[in-house]
C-alpha cells in the first residue's frame, strides 16, 4: 500500500510539475495577448471639414480683432494623421502684421473632442505635441 501511495504522490507531483510549466510557458502570453502593443503612425488625408474644424480651433486662439484677416490652413501646407487613438495635425496660416513667423501651428484631437490648438512651433514640430514617429512619416525636419 505504501509503494502504490507513493506512486501516487510521484503522480500528482510530476502533474503538478507539468501544470506550473505550462503556467509559466502561457503566462506572459495571455498576460500580453489584450493589449495593442505599440501604436502605429498613420497619414491621413485632410479633407475640408478637418481644415474647417482646424481653422476654428486656431480662430478661438487669436484675438477678435484679427480673426477675419487671419487666412488659412495655407494651401499645401497641413499635415494629418494619427498615433494610436489620437489625430494629429500641423496647419500654417498667415497672420496680420507677422504673416506666417513661427508657423505651422500644432494640433491634436482626442476621439470624441474638438480639435486643440498648442500654439505656434517656432520651428520645433514635436515639443511634446506631435509625435516623432508622425514627424519622421511627414518627411518633416524639427528644428528643437
Amino acid at each position: 500500500m505504501a509503494l502504490s501511495r507513493h506512486n501516487a504522490d510521484v503522480k500528482s507531483g510530476k502533474l503538478f510539475a507539468i501544470l506550473a510549466i505550462g503556467l509559466a510557458i502561457a503566462w506572459p502570453v495571455s498576460a500580453n495577448a489584450g493589449s495593442r502593443g505599440a501604436p502605429i503612425a498613420r497619414n491621413l488625408v485632410a479633407t475640408a471639414q478637418v481644415k474647417a474644424a482646424l481653422r476654428a480651433a486656431h480662430l478661438r486662439t487669436l484675438p477678435a480683432a484679427d480673426r477675419a484677416a487671419t487666412r488659412g490652413p495655407l494651401a499645401r501646407s497641413t499635415y494629418y494623421g494619427s498615433y494610436g487613438g489620437r489625430r494629429y495635425a500641423l496647419a500654417t496660416f498667415s497672420h496680420p502684421r507677422v504673416g506666417t513667423t513661427d508657423q505651422p501651428e500644432l494640433f491634436s484631437k482626442l476621439p470624441g473632442r474638438p480639435w486643440r490648438d498648442h500654439g505656434d512651433s517656432g520651428g520645433c514640430l514635436t515639443q511634446g505635441v506631435i509625435p516623432p514617429a508622425l514627424v519622421r512619416l511627414w518627411h518633416l525636419r524639427s528644428y528643437c
